[in-house]
């Protein structure tokens, strides 16, 4: 429950610090004193949105905390607090400041948390009922909120919502993927169209200087051929100056000089130096021999080769390739083609996986769905029967409704279904959907039963409502006063109300009002019995009390 809150520098709050009791707790006060500045300081503890015009004028900042005792409901609030990471207590502090700037902080337990976590928190600490959430009760979402609520299926329809969200996920990534894919079929194809090319060249690494150093070799092998026939001829054929070529007239002398050695000693240096020099010059002859037999003039092999060459160089042009890299260059444009294609591939095996994911997904929800279906089709009667019965005692005694259960034609973000409330406020009157025929009072009335019947089943810790009684008054009134009385009897309850019917049915009544002496606007204190007597008196018949108002302000209070 809401043990105590404190309020600085909201609205026309300058400071606030106010304790609350278990069970019925009555707020009430003259009309723009501040009640309803109450509740926008605990909605903004429930993440609602927040921004430098809620501080006061004058004001650097505001806060706003509130101290929850949640001893007994562990069992409700501790898979939240689990699930975003607290430490659990039995006793919750939330606070939440915003700056001049319009910046805001949350805290649970002086620990920061995102406005996220602040509201799943928020919503199973206490539930507000404001005169706005009553037409509320016209929206699709809160009637089937309210029918899941009283069908104990709140976290099933959560874990539905959370693989619906990623269904539309999977859905929306196939979507893009196909779209990408085929967007790139073209691309895919021309890219395809240009490994080939590069894949049946089947360059290798040092292809390019072999083909240049054989296509230089083949178009000057007759040149080549003639020069070294030329010096074979000339160390070894018999033509020329000497017999047998210079290899033979070097042999020849060595030997000359050889025969002189007795006679002239210096003979045999050299004879021994023509003699080292014979050999490599026979060496050196069948050197040009081999070479030259081994150039073949081949024109046909001359033209494969520059035919190589131009492909090569063709290809270079065409991918804009510096030629003194080409072989480098063109290698690495080949592995990245490949890489692209396979991503390709990749995109391909994507649209397969993720089709095999959606079908699975989409048989998962499907039951889900199911299951939600059924639990609200129970609960739809419980619920009809519990407002029917309550509409009697609030004075609409011919009164219909109904919770209609349709198929939605297909899976939405709460399951299969199609959830309305159809009402008819006289007998034998078809019922219709309540937003469109019910009245203001008959709303509030509605709001009431359901509220009533979807806080038990939800145990929560506390409800607030802001004039729920709007549009009553009488008998009425005080069978709607009892009714929000026996809801205190398992929780605590705030509730705002302007009728004294209902004011009398609190345990304790707290007093909104106006304090310009000292500055610090609306205030808020609880009220002794004897000035609840004489402020229940001035609600029945004004500002002026008579003695009768009086005695029967005390017969209200005594009959609560």
């Amino acid at each position: 429950m809401l043990r105590e809150l404190k309020i600085d520098n909201y609205a026309i709050i300058g400071h606030l610090d106010i304790a609350f009791h278990p069970g019925l707790n009555i707020i009430t006060g003259e009309t723009g004193a501040g009640k309803s500045i109450l509740l926008g300081a605990l909605s903004l503890l429930g993440g609602s949105r927040a921004d430098a015009s809620t501080i006061r004028d004058g004001a650097a900042s505001c806060a706003v905390e509130a101290v929850f005792d949640v001893r007994g409901y562990r069992d409700e609030l501790l898979p939240i607090f689990e699930e975003n990471d607290l430490d659990w207590a039995d006793e919750i502090t939330v606070r939440r400041t915003v700056s001049a700037t319009g910046k805001s902080r949350a805290f649970i337990d002086d620990i920061p948390v995102n406005l996220g976590t602040l509201r799943a928190v928020a919503d199973r600490l206490v539930d507000i009922h404001s005169q706005h959430q009553t037409l509320l009760l016209a929206g699709t979402d809160f009637q089937t909120h309210l029918v899941d609520a009283v069908a104990g299926q709140l976290p099933a329809v959560a874990a539905y919502t959370a693989d619906y969200k990623k269904l539309n996920a999977l859905k929306a990534e196939l979507t893009k993927t196909v779209q990408a894919d085929e967007a790139a079929a073209k691309e895919r194809d021309y890219l395809q169209y240009q490994l080939e090319q590069l894949q049946s060249l089947k360059l290798r690494s040092g292809e390019i200087r072999e083909l240049e150093d054989e296509q230089n070799l083949l178009t000057h092998a007759e040149e080549i051929a003639q020069g070294l026939d030329y010096c074979a001829n000339l160390l070894t054929a018999d033509n020329g100056p000497l017999e047998g070529g210079i290899v033979a007239g070097v042999k020849s002398m060595a030997s000359a000089l050889s025969r002189l050695t007795e006679q002239y000693p210096p003979a045999k240096e050299l004879a021994e130096r023509l003699s080292g020099i014979y050999p490599e010059l026979k060496d050196l002859a069948e050197e040009c021999e081999r070479r030259r037999d081994g150039i073949n003039i081949d024109p046909e092999r001359l033209a494969a080769v520059t035919g190589r060459l131009d492909d090569i160089y063709a290809l270079c042009r065409k991918h804009r390739i510096d030629e003194t890299n080409a072989e480098e260059e063109l290698l690495r444009l080949q592995t990245e083609l490949d890489a692209r294609l396979q991503g390709f591939d990749a995109a391909e095996t994507r649209i397969g996986e993720l089709k095999r994911q959606i079908g699975e997904m989409e048989a998962k929800a499907a039951k889900q769905a199911e299951r939600i279906t059924a639990g609200r089709s129970g609960a739809a009667p419980k619920i009809a029967r519990h407002v029917m019965k309550s509409l009697g005692e609030l004075g609409i005694r011919g009164a219909t409704f109904e919770v209609k259960i349709a198929p939605a034609g297909g899976l939405t973000a709460t399951g299969a279904d199609s959830v309305g409330m159809l009402f008819s406020g006289n007998a034998g009157t078809v019922p219709q959907p309540i937003e469109n025929v019910a009245s203001g009072g008959e709303m509030s009335r509605v709001m009431l039963a359901l509220k009533e019947l979807a806080a038990r089943s939800l145990r929560m810790p506390t409800i607030v409502f802001d004039e729920i009684d709007t549009g009553v008054s009488g008998s009425v009134a005080d069978r709607m006063g009892e009714i929000i009385s026996a809801m205190g009897d398992s929780m605590q309850v705030l509730n705002i109300t302007h009728l004294p019917q209902v004011a009398s049915k609190g345990e304790h009544h707290y007093y909104v009002y106006k304090d310009a002496a000292d500055g610090a606007g609306t205030r808020i204190r609880e009220l002794t019995p004897e000035e609840r007597v004489e402020h229940i008196a001035a609600m029945l018949s004004g500002s002026a009390v008579t003695d009768a108002a009086r005695t029967q302000a005390g017969e209200l209070l005594k009959r609560s």
